[in-house]
């Protein structure tokens, strides 16, 4: 499996969050731990860990993100509109150098680049602590979410690094009609994943876990 050394998460959207953490767990055979709300976005999530290439990752985890009910359903519309069934619908990668990174997407030319804006977020734990980062951010998504945002997790603990269940990421592809296109963007942003000829813009996984797999 293709997998730039410095991914970070994978997204999956839900129309609902606890049918879906119990979905997941009726299909993989381990439930996600609530991982929090984002408050003012409208949304929550659940988490578990990833485990790659047969060893638990210390900076990699699945995120499921759906609305917050306690929120406005206004609030999480950019980002969950739509959806209605569990998707693959982004990812993340943490370069070591955030600000750097940055730049140089926004300096490229051939294929340019455009990460949207550098956002910073908040996550309040069932625990009460608010962790903090700041990301890039691109609404609509850009090819489809094949093309990954940036994530800097500034001194908030990584969320990987919580004792939580874990799932294999057997799989992790993208599809398009015309894969030159996303291939070139992830070259520049050296976050190469295997990318197959396909209907749509989309991104695709494999996860395994006890029960067996689920492919989203």
């Amino acid at each position: 499996m293709m997998l730039p050394a410095d991914f970070d998460h994978l997204v999956i959207a839900v129309p609902n969050l606890a049918e879906s953490v119990e979905q997941c767990e009726a299909v993989l055979g381990v439930r996600p731990v609530p991982g929090g709300v984002h408050p003012g976005l409208g949304t929550a999530n659940a988490l578990l860990g990833l485990d790659i290439g047969g060893t638990r990752a210390r900076r990699a985890y699945l995120e499921i993100l759906g609305p917050d009910p306690d929120q406005d359903p206004q609030l999480s519309a950019p980002r969950l509109g739509g959806v209605s069934a569990p998707i693959v619908q982004r990812w993340a990668i943490h370069p070591s150098d955030f600000d750097g990174a940055v730049a140089a997407a926004a300096g490229a030319s051939d294929p340019a680049v455009d990460l949207g804006e550098v956002h910073d977020m908040t996550r309040r734990t069932p625990e009460g602590e608010t962790l903090r980062w700041r990301l890039t951010r691109r609404i609509p998504l850009a090819l489809g979410g094949i093309q990954p945002f940036l994530i800097d997790w500034l001194d908030s603990p990584h969320p990987a690094s919580r004792d939580m269940p874990s799932v294999s990421l057997a799989q992790f592809w993208a599809t398009s009609p015309d894969p030159a296109e996303p291939r070139a963007v992830l070259a520049a942003l050296d976050a190469r994943i295997e990318v197959e000829e396909g209907e749509a813009d989309s991104l695709h996984t494999r996860l395994e876990g006890p029960r067996g797999p689920w492919i989203l």
